[in-house]
């Protein structure tokens, strides 16, 4: 998996654009970097996942923020995130998101840019 990302200071967002095979190890690393990134800089995220493959399961969605964060880092769960995705993968992140908005983060699952941003206007 590889990854770039930009800063958008003046609208607070981070935008990460993602390419490959996606591996939990692997994205739980981007996630910490990206939320400890966007939690210094007061700024909320996107990540695209359009150009990627998923080889994640619903059990490593279901416990995503108890086995990838401590308790020292668990408050990164609050930050507003927008998954964009594919149409192939987006089952996955569909339940990604669900379990984690019951856990009390606040994620969105979009298909575009457009209303990734549109829905972060509101936090």
């Amino acid at each position: 998996m590889k990854y770039t990302y930009e800063i958008y200071p003046d609208i607070k967002i981070i935008s990460v654009r993602l390419f490959g095979e996606l591996y939990t190890k692997e994205v739980a690393l981007m996630d910490k970097e990206i939320r400890l990134k966007a939690k210094e800089l007061n700024c909320k995220i996107v990540f695209d996942f359009r150009n990627t493959t998923n080889h994640m399961s619903v059990v490593d969605a279901y416990y995503w923020f108890h086995e990838v964060y401590n308790t020292d880092l668990f408050n990164l769960k609050d930050i507003s995130v927008v998954k964009i995705t594919n149409k192939a993968d987006e089952p996955f992140f569909r339940f990604l998101g669900l379990t984690s908005n019951n856990k009390g983060s606040k994620i969105k699952i979009c298909e575009d840019e457009i209303s990734a941003f549109q829905w972060l206007e509101q936090f």
